[in-house]
């Protein structure tokens, strides 16, 4: 499986900051993510749960769930994300509050470890990188609890950059929404033409092989055998407070129930399934 991200220059260079960047997760998380999923929390209480998160770069996402107690387990294919981690989430390894692994959710030894074992797990803007998604989903409802709950938090791909084509080297393109819908060719021969070198080209093709569309999503969480237990849809993603100081904003309820249109002016989704 599929999880790490290119870290390229892009027009946004918060992401070349390693603290910055840690900042943003910590903050969001603590101020979005964890309110999301708090009313379907046994006791209201992070203390004790088993929390893991695939793709989980850093760490940061999971550093609020292991200070409010909570016992946490990243995964990543990033080989350097992860050491740079371990380097920075010292405290907690130590304390046992966090354990941070370069490895694969396929593996079979990680599958037997991680069975039946997990309350929540999180997959924050990865799901779009993932190929083989349902039998990732699959995979990660057999690592839950009986009552566990998995949270997935993503662009979907028809909002204005939902094919990831920030991480650009030419800032026009990095800041021009909607190009990933063009035909794939066109969108590839307009990169090349524009001197984007092959590693971003091949990472953004990935992208529109592997897109999640909102209908997507919802066939695939059925498929996998869950329930959706709770949906939240963004017209500002709570992201961009911290990235570009934007209020968040929750889609209006009219728009979210016009498929077409909530589709291209919904620019993050959260999505909590259940067993």
């Amino acid at each position: 499986m599929r999880t790490e991200l290119i870290l390229l220059p892009m027009p946004f260079d918060f992401h070349l900051n390693p603290q910055t960047y840690l900042k943003q997760q910590i903050d969001n998380t603590t101020q979005s993510i964890m309110p999301f999923l708090q009313p379907y929390i046994q006791n209201k209480s992070w203390a004790g749960l088993q929390v893991l998160e695939l793709g989980c770069g850093e760490g940061g996402n999971l550093l609020p769930f292991a200070l409010a107690g909570s016992v946490c387990v990243g995964i990543d294919l990033n080989k350097t994300k992860i050491a740079q981690g371990i380097d920075l989430m010292q405290e907690q390894i130590k304390d046992g509050s966090m354990q941070l692994f370069f490895d694969d959710i396929f593996n079979p030894e990680i599958a037997e470890q991680f069975r039946g074992r997990f309350d929540v797990i999180l997959l924050k803007d990865v799901i779009e990188h993932i190929p083989e998604k349902e039998a990732a989903l699959a995979q990660m409802r057999s690592f839950l609890t009986e009552k566990g709950l998995l949270f997935i938090g993503w662009p979907p791909w028809y909002m204005p950059f939902g094919g990831h084509q920030q991480i650009c080297h030419s800032k026009i393109l990095g800041i021009t929404p909607w190009i990933h819908l063009l035909p794939k060719a066109v969108y590839l021969g307009l990169l090349r033409l524009c001197g984007e070198p092959k590693v971003v080209v091949d990472e953004l093709a990935e992208l529109v092989d592997y897109r999640v569309t909102i209908n997507a999503m919802k066939r695939m969480a059925k498929n996998a055998g869950f329930a959706i237990l709770e949906r939240k849809y963004f017209l500002i993603n709570p992201i961009y407070q911290y990235k570009f100081g934007l209020k968040v904003r929750t889609q209006l309820p009219l728009v979210t129930k016009i498929p077409y249109l909530r589709d291209f002016c919904t620019t993050g989704c959260y999505y909590l399934l259940g067993k």
